[in-house]
């Protein structure tokens, strides 16, 4: 039975936008005599514009959408050092995912990010070599929240995520266990961009942190399974 996990604001805080888009944006910026937040705000337009005409996998490839609006080619990036993207690891990351190692059970990385652009970051860390399945839109021709994105790691027992919209709706379309990893005061998520999405959507479990995430898991992998 499978974990399934997220990759961007669940384990780690979006590394190709802080080490990589981010930075080439705001020198395309200049190179366009615009601003950051203006090339940004087309860019997320266009990714919009493609998930609501049904294009969810495209709404993902940058370098598609970058092309589309007549800019720079956009690179893939390069691997960064090693002490950059851990700056980035979400507190109790590596804790959960090294007890998650020890029960046996088959771990998966499934994210919206195209390989390629998410490859360099997971090599950095070493956690390439971690997942039994790394999925992304690219591999697969779909993207989360359709549940088609878990076939490569079925049977599959919970999904941890960061977005309501994204993965706690993955999950249930799924049949599988949703846990929500989110700040318990932050606002209910508005979906603007899934017309699928029940209005009552809810989580198995909503969690503060990646501590207390695994502190789910264990309880529920040590009544399902073998204890951890």
């Amino acid at each position: 039975m499978w974990i399934t996990l997220d990759l961007d604001n669940t384990l780690v805080a979006n590394p190709y936008w802080h080490l990589f888009f981010r930075p080439w944006l705001t020198a395309e910026a200049q190179r366009q005599g615009t601003t950051l937040a203006t090339l940004y705000d087309a860019l997320n337009a266009e990714a919009e514009r493609r998930w609501r005409h049904g294009q969810w996998v495209e709404s993902f490839d940058w370098a598609d959408i970058v092309h589309a609006l007549g800019l720079t080619p956009l690179p893939d990036p390069p691997i960064p050092p090693r002490a950059a993207v851990a700056r980035l690891v979400k507190t109790g990351a590596w804790e959960l995912l090294g007890v998650l190692q020890t029960t046996g059970l088959p771990l998966g990385l499934v994210s919206n990010g195209f390989l390629r652009f998410q490859w360099p970051y997971l090599k950095a860390l070493g956690w390439d070599r971690l997942f039994q399945a790394i999925v992304t839109p690219d591999q697969v021709g779909y993207a989360k929240p359709d549940p088609r994105m878990l076939a490569p790691c079925s049977p599959g027992m919970v999904h941890i995520g960061d977005r309501l919209t994204h993965d706690v709706l993955l999950a249930q379309r799924a049949h599988r266990r949703a846990i929500w990893v989110t700040d318990p005061d932050a606002p209910r998520e508005h979906d603007r961009l899934d017309p699928l999405m029940s209005a009552g959507i809810q989580a198995d479990w909503r969690v503060a942190s990646l501590k207390e995430c695994l502190v789910v898991l264990q309880a529920w992998i040590s009544k399902h399974f073998s204890p951890l």
